[in-house]
């Protein structure tokens, strides 16, 4: 601390190889298989933002809450949104 009221921290960082190699054998092909899958999504996301049917950023133009939720959003730790694939946005 610098005595200016700063907490200080710690930090473990594992080497991904030491934490996939205590995995089963199906654990790790059930990794390797939403691997894949989340590395096909993104790929296509990047070739789509790339060519421009897409943008590369998309910019929220407002919350997902109203504001007549926003404090009970604000107060509540367990609050959370869930996304509504038929208005393409999340919602709380």
């Amino acid at each position: 601390s610098f005595g200016f009221g700063q907490v200080g921290g710690e930090l473990l960082a594992i080497h991904p190889d030491y934490v996939l190699a205590v995995l089963m054998q199906s654990e790790l092909e059930e990794y390797n298989q939403k691997l894949e899958q989340r590395s096909t999504a993104s790929f296509r996301y990047w070739q789509d933002a790339l060519i421009g049917r897409r943008p590369f950023v998309q910019i929220k133009h407002q919350a997902p809450f109203t504001k007549h939720q926003e404090q009970q959003v604000y107060l509540n730790p367990l609050a959370r949104t869930y996304f509504d694939p038929q208005a393409k946005q999340y919602r709380f």
